[in-house]
């Protein structure tokens, strides 16, 4: 088995593209270290976006924690203080639902 790499540009016909010293140079210790480095840049870019999805969803389950808190302590204070209507009660389940069901 070859390790010549022969590569037809679909676009050209009829010309060649010669990757074999890109193999090689990368296959060196000078190509070696620069694929390590984008490897690490992209690896950084990815933790990155998973600390930001993993942040954003933590403040997410806070927000709505919150919510729900706020919503159970209205509805408990308009009930004490003899306010809480149809409406309120609609529009309160209606939010906290909307947080349930989400997903």
């Amino acid at each position: 088995m070859s390790d010549e790499v022969d590569v037809k540009s679909a676009g050209e016909l009829g010309s060649e593209t010669d990757l074999r010293p890109i193999f090689s140079y990368l296959q060196s210790e000078q190509g070696h270290e620069i694929l390590t480095r984008f490897m690490s840049i992209v690896e950084d870019i990815k933790k990155s976006t998973l600390d930001k999805t993993t942040s954003h969803a933590v403040f997410e389950k806070w927000l709505q924690a919150g919510i729900i808190f706020i919503v159970v302590i209205s509805s408990s204070i308009l009930s004490y203080l003899n306010s809480f209507d149809t409406s309120l009660g609609i529009l309160f389940g209606t939010l906290v639902g909307y947080i349930f069901g989400k997903k």
